[in-house]
């Protein structure tokens, strides 16, 4: 298992830019078993948890080379202007109790919608949210779209095979598009727009009405 060495520090509020500047990553750590904690983390080794962990994936956590537990990243705030990490929010779990997760969504195959150029491959939700016990957590859902080959062929999340243990979250719908075909751009615009002669009659009419209006009440 993946881990992360973590401080404990009492600089908190505008105080933590020094913190950055000293080459840290302010972080807290939460959960129901602790208070939480301010502490700071380094910015190459956290980088390297997240890229293998994720969002979804355990970690064991050290604080203070005392405390040693299981945790998951919950939260990743980034200066949008240069990609800096600003803080990590991470939390502590409960290995006794269920917890929910987003789970990334890795597409595989080829459409052969895309590869004849019938349709375009989109997918609108790239994770699917979960319950379960952490120990159950799956690291990633896998999607085959080999056969998505008509506009309007489609993969939902209740399509999606579940692990033993791990349900979908309550607020997660089974009729979510995990990906789908839709028509080309180029096919939307030549659909026949409606009839331009009789958009041209009637506001023809229009200007003509308003012009005997306007006669009427000279």
């Amino acid at each position: 298992m993946a881990s992360l060495k973590a401080n404990s520090r009492e600089v908190t509020g505008k105080k933590v830019k020094q913190l950055r500047a000293d080459g840290k990553i302010p972080a807290s750590v939460y959960g129901p078993k602790t208070d939480p904690v301010s502490v700071s983390i380094d910015p190459v080794k956290f980088k390297k948890l997240f890229d293998e962990v994720g969002y979804s994936a355990l970690f064991e956590l050290n604080v203070d080379e005392a405390k040693s537990f299981k945790a998951l990243i919950k939260e990743v705030q980034i200066d949008p202007l240069n990609d800096i990490v600003l803080h990590v929010s991470i939390y502590q779990v409960d290995m006794t109790k269920s917890i929910n997760a987003d789970i990334p969504v890795v597409i595989e195959g080829k459409s052969p919608a895309v590869k004849n150029n019938i349709g375009l491959l989109v997918t609108p939700v790239n994770t699917i949210t979960v319950q379960c016990l952490p120990e159950n957590l799956p690291s990633e859902f896998v999607i085959n779209i080999d056969a998505l080959a008509q506009v309007g062929d489609s993969i939902t999340v209740g399509s999606v095979e579940l692990p033993e243990g791990v349900e979908l979250e309550h607020g997660m719908s089974e009729d979510s598009l995990l990906a789908y075909i839709s028509a080309p751009q180029k096919a939307i615009e030549d659909e026949p727009a409606e009839d331009e002669g009789d958009d041209e009659e009637k506001e023809d009419g229009e200007e003509g009405e308003a012009e005997e209006g306007e006669d009427t009440e000279d």
